[in-house]
């Protein structure tokens, strides 16, 4: 008996590959980055390719280490698209 698309066998089975392998349970460290993350100023950041979407990082939080001994007119963004932290410009950022 060949397996068809929409046997119900196989859609529960895939199913259960979903909620074992996708929802998988955070620690409390995932839990506190995630919740410092969402709090974060969301911002662009304009450079020569365009925009990146990026978060303002304050002092006290994970990652703005020294960031109170920025320079005049610097600030400290995490860019949402593969968490690089970077020192830029103020002027090259734009609230969202």
């Amino acid at each position: 008996m060949a397996l068809q698309a929409y046997d119900p066998w196989l859609m529960e089975l895939g199913f259960h590959f979903l909620l074992l392998f996708y929802f998988q349970a955070k620690t409390d460290d995932d839990l506190a980055s995630d919740k410092a993350w969402m709090v974060l100023e969301r911002v662009w950041l304009v450079h020569r390719g365009g925009f990146a979407a990026a978060r303002v990082l304050h002092a006290g939080m994970p990652g703005a280490e020294g960031v109170e001994n920025l320079p005049e007119g610097k600030c400290r963004v995490k860019l949402e698209h593969g968490g690089e932290v970077l020192d830029v410009d103020e002027e090259d950022v734009e609230k969202v």
